[in-house]
């Protein structure tokens, strides 16, 4: 059996185009603890010459068109950390080895544990909420243009593009592994063959396309008008909340009122339209103050705040410490 896990988008204008992931940017944002005054990401080319924030290089391969990560545990790197948000540049493709976990994906949240593949597009807003001690993936990153492109698209969510959570019975997880394997070993074969690497990720991706559109086939996703609607909406928050955040806005672009959009939207998650529209307004300011080198008043502007007072206190007010102070925190 496979199960998914989906997330929704806007509909009443038009449906979204579905992003293709087999045009996956490179530019792979990892974390490390660096001065306060800098901002703690680092690019891919910055992994390369900078040995010392990575243990076991022999657990990692990067070129001009791909990265890929065996063993993030043996590798022996903290390069991200649990709570801080962060919005990818690329697209990935994430085998959870083991361990249990939690990802919150466009502010949606998914289990992610062992047997299951991830798969994110780029421009997606990031969030490791929890995982556990033994936890340990496998990724798979190629550049924006080193895939051929392709008619139609690989694994994009029907709402939204959004990307796709997949589990696997034991059959189907061998052969993921071998996949993966069989990658590991061509990355490390002289001369680099590059064709073949490009043709095996794209074999895998068509092979998870083909499993996700079996699995829709058999077990068809019926949601309600309430989950339909809730999906579209978080889409559009997604898309609209540095800018937009009133009700009577959201409501338009879903061709409904506001008080009905308020009630299907607390009956269908527990919380309200501004709860969901601050949250993500929160996690984009996070974003900023941790992994750009913008200052308070520049972050302020950029997410359409009419002073830099007014989005200090905003953000005390949601996460009960001042912008400098997140700033500070590890």
């Amino acid at each position: 059996e496979i199960s998914l896990g989906l997330v929704g988008s806007e509909m009443c204008i038009r449906d979204s185009d579905m992003d293709t992931l087999l045009s996956l940017p490179l530019n792979y944002l990892l974390f490390i603890d660096m001065e306060k005054s800098r901002p703690i990401s680092v690019a891919f080319d910055d992994i390369r010459h900078k040995p010392d924030i990575i243990n076991h290089l022999e657990y990692r391969f990067i070129n001009d068109d791909l990265g890929m990560v065996i063993s993030f545990t043996q590798m022996g790197s903290k390069l991200f950390h649990t709570g801080q948000p962060y919005r990818t540049k690329e697209g990935r493709i994430i085998r959870v080895l083991q361990g249990t976990g939690r990802i919150s994906i466009n502010l949606i949240e998914y289990e992610a544990s062992a047997r299951k593949i991830i798969i994110i597009p780029d421009n997606a807003l990031i969030e490791l909420l929890e995982i556990s001690p033994d936890y340990d993936f496998q990724i798979i990153m190629p550049a924006r243009n080193f895939l051929p492109a392709l008619p139609g698209s690989i694994l994009s969510e029907t709402y939204t593009g959004n990307g796709i959570v997949l589990s696997f019975n034991e059959k189907e997880w061998t052969q993921t592994e071998m996949f993966f394997t069989l990658l590991w070993n061509i990355l490390h074969s002289s001369p680099y063959r590059r064709e073949t690497v490009q043709h095996l990720i794209i074999s895998l991706l068509y092979n998870l396309k083909y499993t996700y559109e079996q699995t829709r086939t058999a077990t068809p996703l019926r949601l309600s008008r309430q989950e339909e609607i809730f999906r579209r909406f978080i889409a559009l928050v997604n898309e609209h909340s540095k800018q937009e955040r009133s009700v009577d806005f959201y409501a338009g672009k879903l061709c409904l009122t506001p008080h009905y959009l308020s009630t299907v939207i607390r009956e269908a998650s527990g919380q309200t339209v501004m709860q969901w529209i601050n949250q993500s307004v929160i996690l984009e300011a996070k974003v900023l103050l941790k992994h750009s080198n913008l200052l308070i008043f520049q972050i302020s502007d950029e997410l359409t705040f009419p002073n830099p007072s007014f989005f200090s206190k905003f953000f005390k007010r949601i996460t009960g410490m001042t912008p400098a102070e997140y700033q500070r925190t590890q």
